[in-house]
Order: structure tokens, then sequence, then C-alpha cells
């Protein structure tokens, strides 16, 4: 067990859990998520549904990856960029000064950060495109780093590699 293997292990499970409640949450209020959406002014009006079930999909998919380690390059690198997608769109929104009131990203790393004193809020800002730079990054590094971290892609490499040895 190396710690660079173990970083790259809790920070891709914590990425995960991330996206997972995620869209764990905006699953659960479909409807406001999609009037979230609507509200960025970004979509023609016939693709706002498609995209929004896209992207609830996709985060519960990638949470669910990246959480188990499973495909996590493949993960990694999808997961960096629907974060720097995230970021390009908050970035017209803050340019153009449109009225998005709520940006849709519910996610437990506000609410992490709110109970450590750090106010994020929910109205689109430039702090929130900070966190989701440094999202980017995260995911791109698990990505592009030469060792899997642990989970069951690196459970299934090693039965591969030995499978006559007994994991324990």
């Amino acid at each position: 067990m190396t710690i660079k293997s173990l970083l790259l292990t809790v920070l891709r499970i914590t990425i995960g859990m991330i996206f997972l409640f995620s869209g764990i949450a905006k699953l659960t209020s479909l409807t406001a998520f999609i009037s979230n959406v609507a509200a960025y002014e970004i979509l023609p009006t016939l693709l706002i549904k498609p995209i929004s079930y896209l992207l609830v999909s996709a985060e519960i998919t990638l949470g669910i990856a990246l959480c188990i380690g499973y495909f996590s390059r493949g993960s990694g690198l999808l997961a960096s960029i629907l974060f720097m997608t995230f970021t390009i769109v908050l970035i017209i929104v803050l340019l153009q000064k449109l009225s998005v009131t709520n940006c849709g990203c519910e996610n437990i790393l506000f609410s992490f950060l709110d109970t450590i004193g750090v106010s994020v809020s929910t109205t689109p800002n430039w702090k929130i495109v900070l966190i989701d730079v440094a999202l980017a990054a995260t995911c791109f590094w698990i990505a592009c780093s030469p060792q899997r971290g642990y989970g069951i892609e690196s459970l299934i490499s090693q039965i591969a590699h030995n499978p006559t040895k007994t994991i324990r």
C-alpha cells in the first residue's frame, strides 16, 4: 500500500460520492433540475429534457464507477470533461450576467464546506467555478495516474496477473 495509491483512492471515492449524491438529489427533484437547466438559456428548448436526463444518468454512473474503482482512468477522464463543461457553462452565465438563481449543483461537497464554515451559494458564482476547475484537475490526475489506486479494477488486475494466488 503506497500513500499515492491511498490518496488516489480517497480522492476517487470522494469525487464519486459527490457525483453519486448529486445525481440522486437531481433525480429526486428532476422537474426542478430541468427548470435549472432551462434557466441557463444555453440549450435549445428541444434539448433541455434529454440533456438533463443525460447529466443525471452520467453523474450517477460516474459516481458508482469512481466509488468502486471500475474503469477509473476512463471514468476520471469523463468526470474531468463533465466538470470542465460545468465550468464553461458557469463562466458563460457569469460573464453574460444571466439571472440564474440555482446552479443545479446540489452536492454533498457544498454541504460539507458549509459545515466547516466555507459558505458556497448555489447561485452561480466564481467560487463554484474554482471548485469545478479543482475537481476537473483532480479527475484528470486520477485519469492520468499510472497507479489505479484501490478498487475493483485493481482487484481484477491482480486476479488476471496471478490467478493462483489467494487475495486476502
